[in-house]
């Protein structure tokens, strides 16, 4: 029997914000050079990013070791995700959910080719565990075409029932 999705949410991120600073650099060095070995990621032009938090992930570094490659980042309009091209004069504000996001920008979401989207935790079918609101599985519905890769920690390879609505992402990357 599957724990429910609000369950499980709860215990990842309470076991997410326990880990250190030395086991997320390691875990963001793993991600990194996985997706140096990534082809879609490699190949593509246009990538959508996100800004880490509650302790997730963080990949800028992916934007200095690809000078060529053109990043974006979510932010959400009107209950709908659109990816904004981040430039030398972006700049984020924090959300009500706490979730930093380009307050301007030009929207390359149509061009995304590649996405890294942050989860909570993964299941091997590829379902994607986020925060409970839906805006991901709605924006894949809309943006089917983009490779959507999900980026967790190792220990958060989790099972759950998806739901009608859910979305699967074409891979995830554990750190």
């Amino acid at each position: 029997m599957y724990m429910n999705k609000s369950t499980l949410r709860k215990e990842i991120l309470k076991n997410r914000l326990l880990i250190n600073d030395a086991d997320r650099i390691q875990a963001q060095h793993n991600i990194i050079k996985q997706l140096l070995e990534e082809e879609h990621f490699l190949k593509a032009t246009f990538v959508g990013i996100f800004y880490p938090t509650k302790n997730e992930i963080d990949l800028s570094e992916l934007i200095t070791m690809f000078p060529d490659k053109i990043f974006a980042y979510p932010k959400v309009v009107n209950e709908r995700i659109m990816y904004l091209q981040l430039d030398k004069h972006t700049t984020f504000f924090q959300t009500k959910f706490g979730v930093n996001e380009p307050k301007y920008g030009f929207d390359i979401t149509a061009k995304l080719e590649v996405i890294l989207v942050p989860a909570l935790g993964m299941t091997k079918s590829n379902y994607r565990l986020g925060y409970g609101k839906g805006f991901f599985d709605k924006f894949f519905k809309i943006y089917p075409n983009a490779y959507k890769i999900g980026i967790i920690y190792e220990t958060e390879v989790i099972e759950f029932s998806p739901l009608s609505y859910d979305v699967a992402l074409d891979t995830y990357i554990k750190g």
